[in-house]
């Protein structure tokens, strides 16, 4: 718009003069003479008409360029660090502003992350790591649950508590639930899907990494003791893989299993009634079959968990899913029974209770 004014301008002033020109364009006689002798210098190019810079033609205090390639060179080396740590951590010899501009000008600022961004790499990340390698174990409280408890007082049977087992890899999950929170349950939860995996065609030994809270059923409170025969025991010597605590306080890094625990509340338990204990493991396992092979995951491509490994093992062991819904007190019971019977001097329930055969029970296949 500017520059078709200023091009009227100059040719009216050509045709009938500067002053007339300035009357008819309502401006003053020295703004038409200044872009007549911009238009006649440059022989009437259009390129005289545009604005021009206003930055003096020298600048004593400037920046000297030795010390941008400074500024530039140490910014490459930490990228994190912004003009006020360059400046007092490098010893740049430099205004923190002087340092920010060169920064602006080099295209060195980075822009800061949101949270769906950080989100989206994280997918990316997590989409690396290889079936089974990456599992998160945690315990949920169902006694929080108001539509469940309900029926939990009617029925003193039902389980108190949830036990999930969740692979990061593909988001397929294992459940086990029990009427009591303890290292003993803990310990047959994970020795059953160990055994479990390893009999499908996964074994974790050597390359899997298994990740639980602080907890004291997952020895938290025993990770300064010497001889500990507890859960850790339990991953990294009968099991053979490595257990890892998330940092004190840091519960995000559990952030795929508590996903789980927050859908299975809204989509089983403040759904389903349960006539006994019985119906309820039965209706646990169908939950955990669908889950895992026909509900589709929209942070993970809208795929099920059953789709991604699938696409990563094309000859996967279809009973992988089909291990159901744990009873861990039986499954306590068992091995206790078992142990008194062998008369094993071994401490603690370490072995995993579920026979070879037992993938799924009978029932369950005609139910689902």
């Amino acid at each position: 718009m500017k520059f078709d004014l200023r091009l009227r301008l100059v040719r009216d002033a050509e045709e009938i003069g500067i002053k007339p020109a300035a009357r008819k364009q309502g401006c003053t006689v020295k703004t038409v003479r200044k872009w007549l002798r911009r238009w006649i210098a440059s022989g009437r190019a259009r390129q005289s008409l545009q604005d021009r810079s206003k930055a003096p033609h020298s600048c004593p205090h400037k920046t000297p360029a030795r010390l941008e390639r400074l500024i530039v060179r140490e910014r490459e080396k930490a990228p994190c660090f912004g003009a006020r740590r360059l400046k007092d951590i490098c010893a740049i010899p430099a205004g923190q502003g002087a340092i920010a501009r060169v920064l602006r000008e080099k295209g060195l600022v980075r822009k800061r992350k949101k949270k769906h961004e950080k989100k989206r790499d994280m997918r990316e990340f997590k989409a690396r790591f290889n079936p089974f390698e990456e599992n998160q174990v945690d315990v949920k409280y169902l006694n929080d649950i108001p539509y469940y408890v309900e029926q939990m007082w009617r029925n003193r049977d039902l389980p108190r508590f949830e036990y999930t087992w969740r692979d990061v890899k593909t988001g397929g999950l294992f459940l086990g639930f029990a009427n009591e929170l303890s290292e003993a349950h803990a310990c047959c939860f994970a020795a059953a899907i160990g055994a479990h995996l390893a009999r499908t065609g996964f074994s974790l030994r050597a390359r899997a990494t298994i990740q639980t809270d602080n907890g004291s059923e997952f020895s938290g409170a025993e990770r300064k003791t010497r001889n500990d025969r507890g859960f850790t025991h339990l991953v990294e010597s009968t099991l053979g893989a490595n257990h890892r605590f998330i940092p004190p306080g840091k519960k995000n890094h559990q952030a795929d299993v508590e996903t789980v625990h927050d859908r299975i509340e809204e989509e089983f338990f403040n759904l389903e009634r349960f006539a006994g204990r019985k119906e309820f493991f039965l209706k646990a396992s169908a939950w955990q079959l669908w889950w895992n092979t026909t509900r589709n995951n929209s942070y993970k491509r809208n795929r099920t968990p059953d789709q991604i490994l699938l696409g990563n093992r094309p000859g996967r062991e279809g009973k992988v899913w089909l291990t159901g819904a744990l009873d861990l007190d039986a499954l306590f019971a068992r091995r206790a029974h078992t142990k008194t019977l062998n008369k094993s001097p071994t401490r603690g329930y370490y072995l995993p209770a579920l026979p070879e055969n037992r993938l799924v029970s009978g029932q369950m296949q005609r139910d689902l």
